[in-house]
């Protein structure tokens, strides 16, 4: 199930909302659908702090508006489907690491963003799901209370904040919400369904006394006995309870079944209607963004650009009312338009939008744009013709991304500072000798970037391949149309390997042939300069699309081999592994020179140097 991040925002408006929100989020009021047994945990500032005062003493003496926002009151949440992915319906759970992850990236977000203007931050787990309610302080680059600068104007729009908070929490498999989507909510008849599973748990009828049946009773003699008629009152009670608690089990049973039931549909009812709250409050937010964003969108009314700007006048068949509107300008020039769309009946021009307009009019290059915007900055306030720009921006993109990647990559610089990190990954976690990795990072064959990421140069230096060297996999291409990774030989073979990493142990145990490296698929025509004379041997990963690339390069390049290690599960392996082997089999021939060295000492025959005295005269 998609897990998706949450977050909202509540305007302050005076100092006793600021107090009530702080007492809410600390909980030194009482709340509803809160567990007061769950104490709540400060992320940002301390309980015994007073954020009220803490306010005013950052505000200072300066000068509040009379409808200035005071405060601003954050929630920040994820799904249930995030917290306990296995039983999303369970009210209040929430596995540890989950949650110490997304508590983690939350805060930090909160600090990047806004730094010291957060005066608290409180981790609520006494709730359905847990989540972050935080105070801030809504303050501009200069310390003034400003809340417009944070969450107003066409740069801030808080439909921009919900996707920078998304993007924050992407890594924990959270998602935004799908922009103009309804509320999700349980339909009528599952919820029907529901409560009726409940109601209809069949409950046996309650057993009556005539169903009871009493003990044998003693005879006529014995009954006469007083003793033996108290025995038999007291047998007959005992069987009587029996019988009725054995009758009354199924019962008692069902209503148990149908008590646990409700419990179930009860914490399932809280949290949806926790899930609706947040939905509701969310599409709320999201209208106001879209009411917002459309505001900014709206263009500059083009008869406003003719008058003002050219001094032109409408034509006398041209009512305002119509919907096709003629104007002319000092020089005899017609301009038609109708809605955004405009068109010179003198010169066959058509165009869209007032930038296009005024373009037009002045006589300005599709280069010029940035002139003819502030042309009409000079006749109009800039807030007026924001939309227009912004759609000319969005008329243009196309034309300015192609032209963009048509540029010729550029490598982007080492960074210095993170080499001796990716350096020691190298070294000392693959086991590559540091001699042969300095020798690479010198001729510019491998470096670091900022990420901790082992950067890989492709050949002419045509794009790169970057590869992660921390815990999770990463890996990265660079220059749609670059050549392989190259480490050239002096002999007639060539390998072909998909991971620059392994093209590094395989460059180690082939150091006279080239090795290239794909990083995932790379067409022939790419490899053909490299192939030419050359013995090609072939070698992919074990994985599925790894052996179909393998196949697609052993029928396109002619005479190419397939290899794979002959020890381990990857060149890297085989490497290590080999070391080994030959380290074993050199200790075992020293082990056998020794031995040979003693057997010989032992076999060689003695001299008996008394065997002649006292011989001879």
């Amino acid at each position: 199930m998609t897990a998706y991040s949450i977050i909202r925002i509540n305007k302050l408006k005076s100092w006793g909302a600021v107090a009530g929100a702080v007492a809410h989020n600390a909980r030194t009021r009482e709340t509803l659908n809160a567990d007061p047994g769950i104490p709540c945990r400060f992320l940002i500032g301390s309980p015994h702090d007073d954020p009220v005062a803490v306010c005013k003493a950052r505000l200072g003496d300066q000068r509040i508006r009379k409808n200035a926002v005071y405060g601003v009151d954050g929630f920040l949440g994820a799904s249930p489907e995030y917290f306990r992915p296995d039983v999303p319906g369970q009210y209040g759970l929430a596995y540890a690491d989950r949650l110490n992850a997304w508590v983690e990236t939350s805060v930090a977000w909160l600090q990047d963003r806004y730094g010291d203007r957060v005066i608290n931050a409180v981790l609520h787990l006494d709730e359905a799901t847990p989540h972050i309610q935080y105070l801030l302080l809504p303050l501009d680059d200069k310390g003034k209370l400003n809340y417009k600068s944070l969450f107003g104007g066409s740069k801030y729009v808080l439909s921009q904040l919900q996707s920078d908070y998304a993007n924050a929490v992407a890594h924990l498999g959270l998602t935004r919400g799908r922009e103009g989507s309804k509320a999700k909510h349980t339909e009528v008849a599952e919820y029907y369904s529901r409560t009726q599973a409940v109601e209809h748990t069949a409950i046996p009828e309650l057993p009556s006394a005539d169903d009871i049946q009493p003990p044998e009773p003693p005879s006529t003699m014995a009954r006469m006995k007083t003793e033996n008629l108290l025995t038999y009152a007291k047998e007959a009670a005992v069987k009587a309870i029996k019988d009725q608690m054995a009758k009354l089990a199924p019962a008692l049973e069902a209503l148990t079944k149908q008590n646990d039931l409700l419990i179930i549909e009860n914490a399932r009812l809280r949290q949806e209607r926790e899930q609706l709250k947040d939905a509701n409050s969310q599409l709320s937010l999201e209208i106001a963004d879209f009411k917002a964003v459309a505001n900014q969108m709206r263009e500059l009314a083009l008869d406003q650009v003719l008058v003002k700007m050219y001094g032109a006048t409408e034509e006398p068949n041209s009512k305002p009312k119509n919907k096709s509107r003629t104007f002319t300008l000092p020089d005899g020039l017609t301009v038609e338009y109708s809605d955004n769309q405009w068109q010179s009946p003198n010169s066959g021009r058509k165009g869209k939008g007032a930038i296009n307009l005024v373009m037009y009019l002045s006589g300005y290059g599709q280069d010029q744009y940035q002139q003819a915007v502030h042309d009409m900055t000079e006749i109009f306030e800039s807030k007026d013709i924001t939309g227009s720009f912004a759609n000319y921006m969005m008329e243009t993109a196309p034309r300015q991304t192609n032209a963009i990647a048509r540029q010729k990559f550029q490598m982007p610089a080492p960074c210095k500072s993170t080499w001796q990190d990716v350096r020691d990954h190298l070294v000392h976690k693959l086991n590559l000798p540091p001699a042969f990795i300095d020798k690479a990072h010198e001729d510019g064959l491998i470096f670091s970037d900022q990420r901790f990421n082992c950067v890989f140069t492709r050949d002419n230096a045509s794009g790169i391949f970057k590869l992660g060297t921390g815990t999770k996999p990463f890996s990265q291409s660079l220059g749609k149309e670059g050549a392989p990774f190259v480490m050239h030989g002096t002999d007639n073979k060539l390998y072909i390997v998909d991971s620059p990493m392994e093209a590094l142990s395989l460059k180690l145990m082939h150091p006279d042939s080239t090795i290239l490296a794909t990083n995932g698929f790379m067409h022939d025509d790419k490899l053909k300069p490299y192939i030419d004379q050359k013995e090609v041997f072939i070698t992919q990963g074990q994985d599925g699309i790894s052996k179909e690339i393998s196949k697609f390069l052993c029928n396109h390049i002619p005479n190419s081999k397939l290899i794979q290690p002959k020890m381990g599960k990857s060149w890297n392996e085989c490497r290590l592994l080999q070391i080994e082997e030959e380290a074993k089999e050199r200790r075992q021939q020293a082990q056998a020179a020794a031995q040979a060295r003693v057997q010989a000492l032992t076999a060689t025959p003695t001299i008996n140097r008394s065997s002649g005295m006292g011989m001879g005269r």
